[in-house]
């Protein structure tokens, strides 16, 4: 019988347990959570593993539709490893309507970005002749390529070809040679095929005692090895003995076929343990140690592996430290000695940018061209970026269309935002807004900001004959929310401040330009400091008024500078300083503000802030007179008149202040009648 103590010490067990089921469960929905905003915010990596979820039925309702959609999302941006899951449920009809065609489109996508496993699916429906002509000799060229990337069912596939002289001459042996490094690797179908070889095989490769030690091993995942594992127990009847097979050492053996190099064992292994310990799956998070295992795997000519390091030391992770000169010798290593299409790209922008590496335009558009014909999208807008500014080589417009739309077609969204601009602008294409506001939406629809932006920025005009206020302010708003973007922040809060497709709301116009002007905008700093100045949705504050001006006075603004002028004389929010007002509107007048030109004028006219000087008063009234400045045109036409610090010039003064009156100046317009009659009283009479 159970005591009272045990009971108790029951009891707080089973309460323990509901707190750690309630924290686990807390812990799960937090993730499903951040996962999902990423995914709708539109990063591709999270897209795919949420699509994962919902194919699987993992902490979600199992819903293979979603699953579709969320692999669709992240396939079309060109990721790779959401592009293969989709192929995978179009092949097998799962959550869509059964399409071997599409399956083979999305595997291709993939596989042309170096992933193994899509580069084996696309083998076997060449091998099987599904959605494309039956083709062993294609199927085999992408089972080599996988098998370069140590990936061991690409080995087994390749063995069965050659087993079965498929598109390939008749081979048992290096078929055997195949399964066995598959084996090495603890692939089960390896062992098994090994093992069959080995007591089916020609009779120069019979070895009934390896091929039950390899049953054996097998049997414990793969349910044909434990059938045939037993059967040929029963035929041997104990008169077999197992005979242990050693394991690959280090450099052993030689490539089977051209392209494939010997495969050490533990390569996947050591690609597993560092994933392990680079993501925390079951194992403390331990970057430092994750650098270890891809740099064993690496080593061992693993492309996978040398990709992975090239990020790692491109952005940083944890206790290892950004360092772009190592990340361009892995780039290097996985790019010039092992083709890969990924770290082509990748160090065609190291090139580009002169990261890790001397700047070289030539070398970078050498790189990108080799990854952008083989397909990689990324690279084929970077490639179309570089025709477009002329960078490397001959600007080519056409060209840089040409690369934007191979990419689009492949869902890039940033080509897709970069093809549309073309339409808008008629460069390299026909000028076309329907086909740009086709691609805007395309790249916008995976969250691509700058193609919010510019959406929001066509429909708030007639240029494309579809003005639309409402729908501009949807996209400014997407725009603005997501990731913080500070272009349409600002444009959303001026149409929050004219109330143009929103009602007019100043405390949120003050929201997003707060937003706006915090990441560095410069025109949404001087708009900030006007709310302020005019107490328009935020208490009225000329100090922080003069702050904001002031920061985007020093980054150019020109209108800034002219508030910022205007402050210093009047000290509004700053302490009066007439010195810094001339030194403010010097600024802006430098810029041709005509504002700034006529004040400043006014300044050396009445000598205030600086010595007085009518040569330089009538140098900027001119200025700004030319610019159409109606009070400018005024005081010069009053300055010829008067002839003060100037020749007395009655017609130049007619001319200006006729043309400031005909601006709508009233004083213009009374001292032009003036000065008439004083032409006309200085007109010598007839005798």
């Amino acid at each position: 019988m159970f005591t009272f103590s045990a009971i108790k010490r029951l009891r707080v067990i089973i309460v323990l347990l509901i707190i750690f089921w309630s924290a686990a469960s807390f812990c799960r929905a937090a993730g499903l959570t951040a996962l999902k905003t990423r995914a709708e915010a539109g990063e591709a990596r999270a897209q795919t593993a949420l699509g994962a979820l919902y194919e699987r039925g993992r902490g979600v309702k199992k819903d293979l539709a979603l699953a579709v959609k969320w692999y669709t999302m992240a396939a079309r941006q060109g990721y790779a490893r959401g592009q293969r899951p989709l192929g995978v449920m179009y092949e097998l009809g799962l959550g869509v309507k059964k399409d071997f065609k599409k399956a083979v489109f999305w595997y291709r996508k993939a596989a042309v970005q170096d992933l193994p496993r899509a580069q084996v699916n696309l083998g076997l429906m060449y091998e099987s002749g599904k959605g494309v002509g039956q083709d062993y000799k294609e199927a085999r060229r992408w089972y080599v390529k996988a098998a370069a990337h140590k990936y061991a069912r690409a080995d087994v596939q390749l063995g069965l070809l050659y087993e079965g002289g498929l598109g390939v001459r008749r081979n048992a042996r290096k078929a055997l040679k195949l399964y066995l490094r598959a084996a090495h690797s603890r692939y089960s179908r390896g062992m098994f095929y090994a093992a069959r070889l080995y007591e089916q095989g020609p009779e120069a490769l019979r070895d009934k005692g390896k091929a039950l030690y390899w049953y054996k091993k097998a049997a414990r995942h793969y349910d044909l090895a434990r059938r045939a594992l037993k059967t040929l127990r029963v035929q041997a009847r104990g008169r077999v003995k197992l005979k242990p097979v050693k394991v690959l050492k280090k450099g052993h053996g030689a490539a089977v076929h051209g392209q494939i190099p010997p495969q050490p064992a533990g390569v996947a292994d050591f690609e597993r343990l560092a994933l392990k310990y680079l993501t925390g799956d079951g194992v403390n998070l331990d970057p430092a140690r994750a650098v270890s295992w891809y740099k064993k795997a690496a080593l061992l000519g693993s492309v996978e592996a040398q990709n992975a390091l090239g990020r790692i030391y491109t952005e940083g992770a944890g206790s290892v430290k950004r360092d772009l000169n190592r990340a361009a010798f892995w780039f290097k290593m996985a790019a010039a000695w092992q083709g890969s299409v990924e770290a082509e790209n990748d160090l065609g922008v190291m090139y580009l940018q002169g990261d890790g590496t001397k700047k070289n335009l030539g070398r970078a558009a050498h790189w990108l061209r080799l990854a952008a014909k083989a397909g990689n999208p990324v690279a084929q807008n970077n490639l179309g970026l570089m025709y477009a500014r002329g960078a490397g080589m001959r600007r080519d417009i056409k060209k840089a269309a040409h690369w934007y739309k191979e990419a689009a077609l492949q869902g890039n969204s940033g080509a897709q935002n970069n093809l549309a601009i073309l339409y808008t602008r008629g460069q390299g294409v026909e000028l076309d807004f329907a086909r740009a506001m086709y691609w805007y939406k395309k790249a916008a629809a995976q969250g691509q900001i700058d193609a919010m932006n510019n959406l929001g920025l066509i429909y708030s005009d007639d240029r494309a004959g579809a003005r639309d206020l409402d729908k501009s302010a949807f996209w400014y708003q997407r725009a603005a929310a997501a990731e913080g973007n500070a272009p349409a922040q600002n444009e959303l809060a001026l149409m929050y401040i004219e109330g143009r497709g929103v009602p007019v709301d100043k405390p949120m116009a003050f929201k997003w330009l707060s937003k706006a002007a915090a990441q560095g905008l410069v025109s949404a700093q001087n708009n900030l400091a006007v709310m302020y100045a005019k107490g328009e949705g935020v208490k009225r504050d000329a100090v922080k008024s003069a702050y904001w001006c002031k920061k985007a006075a020093e980054q150019g603004n020109v209108n800034a500078q002219n508030n910022l002028a205007i402050m210093y004389s009047e000290g509004a929010g700053v302490e009066k300083d007439l010195g810094k007002t001339v030194h403010w509107l010097q600024e802006a007048a430098a810029q041709d503000s005509a504002v700034a030109q006529k004040n400043l004028a006014l300044l050396f006219a009445e000598g205030r802030g600086v010595e007085k000087d009518m040569g330089q008063a009538v140098y900027w009234f001119t200025r700004a007179a030319k610019q159409g400045n109606t009070t400018a045109q005024g005081n010069l036409g009053v300055i010829f008149a008067s002839g003060n610090g100037v020749p007395q010039d009655l017609k130049k003064a007619v001319f200006w202040l006729s043309r400031a009156a005909a601006g709508g100046d009233k004083n213009a317009a009374l001292n032009l009648s003036r000065v008439k009659a004083m032409r006309k009283n200085a007109a010598p009479k007839n005798p």
